[in-house]
């Protein structure tokens, strides 16, 4: 639903009913208790003009996540 209120018709279909779609349920779900225990009273210091560099960052950090795990997986495939 985020998706199609900012405009993101087009991925909000493709991505409904994948594990994408549930990735992002639960992570908008679980994110705004997680910036209020973080960030406590600091939440009042967060800036709009922050959220595109930020995304940018969770995705990289996503990123290289799904790639350590991926890399660990080969590296226990490998005989030793």
């Amino acid at each position: 639903m985020i998706l199609a209120l900012a405009g993101q018709e087009d991925l909000a279909c493709e991505w409904m009913r994948s594990e994408m779609g549930e990735f992002l349920e639960e992570f908008f779900s679980a994110l705004p208790g997680h910036l209020d225990r973080t960030l406590g009273r600091r939440v009042a210091d967060l800036r709009p003009r922050w959220a595109n560099g930020t995304s940018q960052l969770v995705a990289r950090m996503l990123a290289k996540h799904i790639d350590d795990f991926a890399n660990r997986d080969i590296a226990m495939s490998l005989p030793r």
